[in-house]
């Protein structure tokens, strides 16, 4: 029987994304939270912000734990064709101080779910493991792979993880594997289930070896940002559910197609809908057999 409700506790700084003039709440952690919150489950987000944090009201609703010091981490998103989609380019303004383990209240450091989910370095793998019990712990691989340089401009950080040993689920795109060499190969060496994302191709899923691969749902994208937290939100929310990570990740593959019909977060809140086209894309992917 499918578990309900599970107490999430996701990690990661929630960003200013810039559109213009516009400034709206990013990051991993923060569409991570949103997700888990519009599928039912008790999340509570641990975070770092700056003083100058402006987004608030976009974190209603969430049990968030903030650290505030400095300045927001600041991404500018910019998407051109290519590839056959869209080829996001990056810059950064400014990144907030690291997201430390250490400042959880004792009772928050056991949970169903840990996820943790870095969009610059600012979380420490082996801290957070050592830090905080759970039943499943995933990662959002991102974070790690990349660095903001003197210029702003968002490069590959070669990731030599010491130890992913207590990783049980690994959630990593396309993007995440440049400058990588192998590393792809080491997660699925290491980790026992692996998501590989592909955006509107779809996703993989590696367990132990074996590779499954599935559909993304049909939609109409207007903003990709986003989608790879959305979909290892929902991935991660199924498993702890007890759902298989097939179903697991139709709902991940769902809930990200809800994201991407709006610019930025302004989706989320239609994330409930995840469930009915989950099932939809069980359908889907029944037919193709």
């Amino acid at each position: 029987m499918a578990r309900a409700d599970p107490t999430v506790l996701i990690a990661g700084h929630v960003t200013h994304d810039l559109y213009g003039h516009v400034v709206a709440a990013g990051g991993g952690a923060f569409y991570g939270a949103r997700t888990y919150l519009g599928l039912g489950a008790r999340v509570r987000l641990a975070t770092a912000v700056g003083e100058d944090f402006g987004a608030d009201a976009a974190l209603a609703g969430l049990d968030v734990m903030a650290a505030r010091a400095g300045r927001t981490t600041v991404f500018t998103n910019t998407y051109l064709p290519g590839g056959g989609g869209f080829r996001r380019a990056q810059r950064v303004g400014a990144v907030a101080p690291p997201v430390v383990p250490e400042r959880l209240p004792a009772e928050l450091r056991e949970t169903a779910l840990l996820h943790l989910a870095p969009v610059l370095s600012e979380i420490d793998l082996a801290r957070w493991l050592g830090s905080v019990r759970a039943r499943i712990v995933g990662i959002g691989v991102q974070g790690w792979v990349r660095r903001a340089g003197e210029d702003g401009i968002i490069r590959p950080l070669p990731w030599d993880a010491e130890s992913l040993s207590g990783v049980d689920v690994a959630c990593v795109g396309e993007d995440d594997l440049v400058g990588q060499d192998d590393l792809l190969d080491r997660l699925v060496a290491t980790v026992p289930i692996v998501a590989f994302t592909h955006g509107d191709r779809g996703s993989e899923i590696i367990q132990r070896g074996r590779t499954t691969r599935l559909a993304a749902y049909p939609t109409c994208e207007v903003d990709p940002t986003g989608a790879g937290d959305t979909f290892a939100a929902g991935f991660l929310l199924g498993l702890t559910r007890g759902l298989d990570p097939i179903d697991s990740a139709r709902l991940g593959a769902a809930a990200a197609s809800i994201v991407v019909e709006a610019r930025g977060g302004d989706a989320l809140d239609r994330i409930s809908e995840a469930p009915a086209r989950a099932l939809e894309l069980s359908r889907i992917d029944h037919s193709a057999e």
